[in-house]
């Protein structure tokens, strides 16, 4: 006997015209490239600044939830997050670096 599964609906995907988020596809999920940066960025920002790091991952997972929807709100929420990771870490770099070069 046949029986019909019910599957979720599908979930909207964003039209390749819009401009997406720096790092996520069409359909919500992240590049390859993206991946890598966003995992290195966080997890510096976490370990050395963690009330920013956790800021900037929480944008992130907020504009990706918003792909499909509200592109250009997600575009928005994703630019501040990486905006969040690169100047954190520049300021710890930059940091670790006068510390290096005061001890010598």
């Amino acid at each position: 006997m046949d029986y019909e599964v019910p599957s979720p609906p599908a979930a909207p995907v964003a039209s390749p015209r819009q401009r997406l988020p720096l790092g996520v596809r069409a359909d919500g999920e992240m590049t390859r490239r993206g991946i890598v940066f966003a995992f290195v960025l966080a997890t510096i920002a976490v370990f050395l600044a963690f009330p920013l790091g956790v800021l900037g991952i929480v944008l992130s997972s907020m504009g990706m939830n918003r792909v499909s929807t509200k592109p250009e709100t997600a575009r928005k929420l994703v630019a501040w997050s990486w905006a969040f990771f690169a100047v954190t870490d520049s300021i710890v770099v930059l940091v670790v670096v006068a510390v290096l070069i005061s001890r010598s």
